[in-house]
């Protein structure tokens, strides 16, 4: 294929995702979700509450709050609201509920570790 149209297809194909890890991005979550060519925006949920001063808790007002912006701030804008850094049930239901889209549902080392133990735990069974 001619370099050209590679950069064309690729460019078309391409999902340019913003995250969100601080309470000044959280400010600004409408402006940047205003930002052409930016497909959707997502909050980094542990980074963000890190940097609130509230690590692990991630039912917090203040990250309800900041959820509920930026799914505004999307919907405003046309994008794709989406949160990564929570795992737990009851979390995910909730802050799909609110209107997140994108949902990074697990991360790499945690996936693994769950395919290893489970895994490890099959090859037990079969001890005598």
């Amino acid at each position: 294929m001619p370099v050209g149209e590679v950069a064309r297809i690729a460019n078309e194909q391409t999902m340019v995702v913003v995250m969100l890890e601080s309470p000044q991005a959280i400010e600004n979550c409408e402006a940047i979700a205003a930002v052409p060519g930016v497909d959707a925006l997502l909050i980094g949920t542990n980074d963000l509450c890190f940097e609130m001063g509230i690590p692990g808790q991630f039912d917090h007002t203040r990250v309800v709050d900041a959820y509920t912006r930026l799914v505004a701030a999307c919907r405003k804008h046309g994008k794709f609201p989406g949160m990564g850094g929570v795992y737990a049930p009851e979390l995910l239901e909730r802050y799909i509920g609110m209107g997140v889209r994108l949902i990074l549902a697990g991360s790499d080392f945690a996936l693994l570790m769950q395919a290893a133990g489970a895994r490890a735990s099959l090859v037990r069974g079969f001890e005598r």
